[in-house]
């Protein structure tokens, strides 16, 4: 079986399900702006748009900083889920020991198969905000916030697949069934600054915050708020930082992934 296989298995999933589940393609549409309207309905309820610019220290547009925060957390929640938590519903329904005879290792399967989905996944939500990136800034300037936010979804996939292989291996080598993810998602999102800029975090926050990738995937899509063109040099800066990032933890989960799947092959995934 060639990974080619694989990425055509999962594409195949992905549109099937929509197609026979149009319950779910609805939802997924309407989930980024759900999201999008519970986060600036809860800051209007606390203050105005001059406050959060003064508190951020920064000028930019509200809304498409929310936009690019929503973005991001959701693409960031998709890989968690798609990869790390395909461990846990596979074990659920049972189909996780055929998953670790597989021909190619678990991690590999679980992410090849996956890469369709988030591409796709990010295209349609990309798509959904761009009306209302066109709508506040213009034909030029939001092309080029969301040409910016395409490149964080992109890059930023990259380093998320190795984090969210390495917690896949743990959940494996730990035999987790209860959904751990449903909690730590979100704490993971609020350490990488997503409801708020991770700099106003406590300086233990912070350090967290600093070794997690969705940290400057979130301040790359962020750029794209500011008004008037982006900053190349921090963009540059940001992409950088994000390749340094992927290596380390493509790296360390090659390294890692193995013995966490060697041992379920051992023990069992149950």
């Amino acid at each position: 079986m060639r990974l080619v296989t694989l990425l055509k298995a999962g594409l195949t999933l992905d549109l099937y399900l929509f197609k026979n589940n149009r319950a779910a393609f609805i939802s997924m549409l309407l989930w980024p702006y759900l999201v999008l309207a519970l986060i600036l309905g809860m800051g209007l309820s606390f203050g105005n748009p001059s406050s959060f610019k003064q508190k951020v220290g920064m000028h930019i547009d509200p809304i498409v900083y929310f936009v690019a925060s929503t973005f991001i957390a959701l693409s960031s929640l998709d890989v968690m889920w798609g990869i790390s938590g395909q461990i846990l519903f596979q074990r659920w329904i049972g189909t996780l020991p055929y998953t670790l005879i597989a021909p190619y290792r678990t991690s590999v399967t679980l992410i090849v198969t996956y890469i369709p989905r988030y591409l796709l996944s990010t295209f349609i939500n990309i798509l959904e905000f761009t009306p209302l990136i066109l709508l506040m800034n213009g034909l030029y300037q939001g092309s080029i916030k969301i040409a910016v936010l395409l490149l964080a979804a992109t890059i930023g996939m990259f380093p998320l697949l190795g984090f969210s292989a390495l917690f896949a291996s743990f959940l494996l080598a730990i035999k987790e069934e209860s959904n751990v993810l449903s909690w730590i998602n979100p704490i993971i999102l609020m350490f990488s600054g997503a409801f708020y800029p991770a700099y106003l975090l406590p300086y233990w926050a912070r350090l967290i915050s600093h070794i997690l990738p969705t940290t400057y995937t979130i301040e790359l899509a962020r750029t794209a708020a500011w008004l008037g063109s982006p900053d190349l040099t921090h963009i540059t800066f940001l992409v950088g930082l994000l390749a340094g990032i992927t290596i380390v933890y493509n790296l360390t989960a090659y390294l890692v992934v193995g013995a966490g799947e060697k041992k379920a092959m051992k023990e069992g995934a149950f």
